[in-house]
């Protein structure tokens, strides 16, 4: 689970912080990321947004052991690792730590309340949690939120509006994401507003995704609806699944992750997640250039994107309504 990822040399140096090139190559930063994916998450090639952090990073101006040391911790998709992960960074006394997702954000911040911590992205009531104040943050912690529980909100209207005959939708979703357990009310109060029953199955991916599904198979379902988690929509063998899953069963499905549509969902309404992870390698560099957490107010996402998967809605029989059409950033045909 440790794995040091090498950043392409041959950059203008221009951006390093003054305290690195000061000290000539004596003492190199130290950035802590602590990552609940598998490490293959750091390759540019796989297309996995927290490859953008490390794309921004190059961009600015650092080189792994040149300017700077990177040390990584992955999980592995198993998130109950990652305490014990976020510990073993803390011992190496970083000079700052990136994290991203509710969990990892839990577990550095459970591991430290004086390095600075930038998260990015993870849930908005989490970092609200954490940081004490989005405005001027009083702890340690600042980064870039996800969006709050109103776009998954917004995906059951979505899923509601494409197929008027939903009633039933079964929400699969991680117990060990604090994120979505929060979400679980206001998913909830959104439904009774729309006419919808709401089945919720949790699963924690690869362990147990086959019990998870065989549940949804006895539920009478309409449609579906999965969470944006590490574990589930956000790996790329568990989403196939449900994907697939879903095609078979001919059930909408939506996700508020960006790739959802694209791999096959009916739906997926999101933030740019490389936005999101830019914009933390953006905070990641002004603290090592001397900024506070308190002089990073927290930043929430400002635009979502809407994608729609027309083929898959021909699969599943659904004539997909204008007025959705006519929102979507991204049509897929």
């Amino acid at each position: 689970m440790k794995r040091r990822v090498f950043l392409v040399c041959g950059l203008c140096l221009a951006g390093i912080s003054p305290r690195a090139r000061a000290q000539g190559g004596g003492y190199l930063l130290r950035l802590a990321i602590l990552s609940p994916q598998p490490s293959t998450a750091a390759d540019p090639a796989g297309g996995d947004p927290f490859a953008a952090f490390l794309k921004a990073l190059h961009e600015l101006g650092y080189v792994d052991g040149r300017n700077i040391q990177l040390d990584f911790r992955f999980a592995e998709n198993h998130l109950d690792l990652l305490p014990g992960l976020a510990a073993e960074l803390i011992k190496g006394r970083p000079d700052v730590v990136h994290t991203y997702t509710t969990a990892g954000a839990l577990a550095a911040a459970g591991a430290t309340t004086s390095i600075p911590i930038v998260v990015g992205p993870a849930g908005e009531e989490v970092i609200e949690r954490l940081a004490g104040n989005f405005a001027r943050p009083v702890t340690n912690v600042t980064g870039v939120t996800l969006t709050g529980v109103s776009v998954a909100q917004k995906c059951l209207q979505l899923l509601k509006e494409a197929g008027p005959d939903v009633s039933r939708i079964g929400v699969v979703s991680n117990p060990d994401n604090q994120l979505w357990r929060d979400y679980y009310g206001g998913l909830n109060a959104a439904a009774n507003q729309l006419g919808l029953t709401l089945i919720f199955v949790e699963s924690r991916g690869a362990i147990d995704i086959d019990r998870a599904l065989s549940q949804l198979a006895n539920r009478m379902l309409d449609g579906l609806l999965i969470a944006n988690d590490p574990t589930l929509a956000g790996d790329e063998r568990i989403r196939a699944q449900i994907i697939q899953f879903a095609r078979e069963r001919r059930l909408p499905s939506a996700s508020t992750l960006i790739g959802y549509a694209r791999d096959g969902g009916l739906l997926s309404l999101s933030t740019d997640l490389g936005f999101v992870f830019r914009r933390a390698a953006e905070y990641v560099h002004r603290i090592i250039h001397g900024a506070r957490p308190s002089d990073l107010p927290v930043e929430r996402p400002a635009k979502f994107r809407l994608s729609v998967n027309l083929d898959t809605a021909k699969a599943l029989g659904l004539t997909v309504p204008p007025s959705i059409l006519a929102r979507a950033d991204e049509v897929i045909e």
